[in-house]
C-alpha cells in the first residue's frame, strides 16, 4: 500500500494512468474509492490521477491530537505528497472539505497549480451551516456507527437519490462505515471544517489566478449554490455550473455531469499552455 511520510503521518495515496495530472481531493467521509467514476473517465481520457486519503481518512494515519487537523495542514501535506511524486504543476479537482483545501492550496502553493475545479464546496460556514456540522459532529462523538449515519444521510443524498437506492442504502452505509473509518478523526476534521467559521476563505478568493470551474448542486442541503456563487464571485477568472437534479453528493450522483465538465475544463487548460 504506497504512502509518504509526512512529519511521522504516512498519507495513503493511488495513481492511475499517464499523462497530465489530475489530483483529487476528498470530502471529509469520503475516501479514494469515493472518486471511481472519475477515475476511470479520466484514466481512459490519457490523464493520470493521483487520489490521497488525507491525514484522518480511511487507509492513511489518524493523529489523535486535533490540533494535528486543519486546512493548512491539509494542504501542507498535499504540498508534500506531489513533491514526493515529482509533480510540479497540475490539474486540481475537489468536492465538499477537498474543494475548501484546494482553494486555500492554490492560495498558499499556485505555483503548483494549473487549474481548479471547486465541487460543491464553501468558503464561509453561515449559521444554517454551522448547525449542519454540528449535528454531524454530535454524530461522530456518539461513537456510534449509525447514529453517526443517520445525522447526515439526508444531507448529503438527495431525495431521489435515496428513493432510488431504497432502504439498503443506509444498511450499506453503515457496515461501509463500520470498516476502516474512525469516528474520532471524523470529529477532527469536522471541528476542522468548522474552523471557517471564524477564519472564512472569501476574502482571500481573489489572490487565486488560475482557471477555477466552481460546481455547485442544485439539491445540495448541505452546501447549497449560495455558496458556490460566493466563490465564483470572488475568483477573478471563475466559471460557475450548477448541476440539476443532484444533491451534495454530485460526484456520485451525477457522474456523467461530472465527467463532462471535467474533462471539457480541463482539456481547455492543457499543462503548459502559454498566455
Amino acid at each position: 500500500m504506497p504512502t509518504v511520510n509526512v512529519g511521522g503521518i504516512k498519507l495513503y495515496y493511488e495513481v492511475y494512468g499517464d499523462g497530465e495530472p489530475v489530483v483529487f481531493l476528498n470530502g471529509i467521509f469520503m475516501s479514494t474509492a469515493s472518486w471511481i467514476f472519475q477515475r476511470s473517465h479520466l484514466v481512459r481520457l490519457n490523464y493520470k490521477v493521483v487520489l490521497h486519503d488525507m491525514r484522518g481518512q480511511w487507509n492513511s494515519d489518524k493523529p489523535d491530537d486535533g490540533s494535528q487537523y486543519s486546512l493548512e495542514i491539509h494542504a501542507e501535506d498535499l504540498r508534500n505528497l506531489l513533491d514526493h511524486l515529482g509533480l510540479k504543476k497540475v490539474h486540481i479537482v475537489g468536492t465538499s472539505y477537498g474543494g475548501e483545501v484546494a482553494m486555500l492550496f492554490t492560495i498558499r502553493y499556485p505555483e503548483y497549480v494549473n487549474d481548479l475545479t471547486v465541487i460543491a464546496s464553501v468558503s464561509e460556514i453561515r449559521e444554517d451551516l454551522r448547525i449542519t456540522a454540528m449535528r454531524w459532529l454530535e454524530g461522530a462523538l456518539s461513537l456510534d456507527v449509525r447514529k453517526f449515519v443517520l445525522s447526515w444521510i439526508s444531507d448529503v443524498y438527495s431525495e431521489r437519490f435515496i428513493a432510488q437506492q431504497g432502504r439498503g442504502l443506509f444498511d450499506r452505509l453503515v457496515d461501509a462505515f463500520s470498516r476502516g473509518f474512525s469516528l474520532t478523526s471524523a470529529a477532527h476534521l469536522i471541528r476542522s471544517f468548522l474552523k471557517l467559521v471564524d477564519s472564512p476563505l472569501t476574502a482571500l478568493l481573489r489572490n487565486i489566478q488560475a482557471p477555477t470551474l466552481v460546481v455547485s448542486a442544485e439539491e445540495d442541503r448541505v452546501k447549497p449554490p449560495k455558496y458556490s456563487r460566493i466563490i465564483a464571485s470572488e475568483i477573478p477568472n471563475s466559471t460557475y455550473v450548477e448541476v440539476r437534479e443532484s444533491g451534495h453528493a454530485v460526484i456520485l450522483e451525477k457522474p456523467s455531469v461530472i465527467n463532462y465538465l471535467l474533462a471539457g475544463f480541463i482539456y481547455s487548460n492543457p499543462i503548459g499552455k502559454t498566455a
